[in-house]
């Protein structure tokens, strides 16, 4: 298996080389004019980001705008149909409410 070695001269041309050079790490950076530029020091890693109470839980969030609809409409259904004497309308019609509500928060929190 023959392998190519090619080495960056001082200009920045790539040249094609016969042996394997010592390998000594060169580091870059992107100006903000767009230019690459070596550097004499490594990249410092920034992984930190930052994370507000609700995106630490967002899981229980969706939980949360999930069943809360739905428990809403079971309970004011409920009320209404115990006020004026119909039993399953009031509750089946608040039912369909909250899902449907519950899939605009989930429609919400996805996009």
């Amino acid at each position: 298996m023959k392998y190519n070695y090619f080495e960056i001269d001082k200009q920045g041309d790539l040249k094609k080389r016969d042996q394997a050079a010592k390998v000594k790490h060169s580091y870059f950076e992107v100006e903000k004019s767009g230019e690459l530029k070596e550097t004499t020091q490594a990249p410092k890693k920034n992984f930190i980001t930052k994370k507000g109470f609700f995106t630490d839980y967002i899981d229980i969030n969706v939980g949360y705008s999930l069943i809360i609809p739905l428990l809403l409409g079971v309970i004011i259904g409920l009320v209404l149909d115990s006020r004026f004497q119909s039993k399953p309308v009031f509750t089946v019609i608040f039912i369909l409410l909250g899902a449907i509500s519950s899939f605009y928060n989930l429609f919400k929190l996805i996009k």
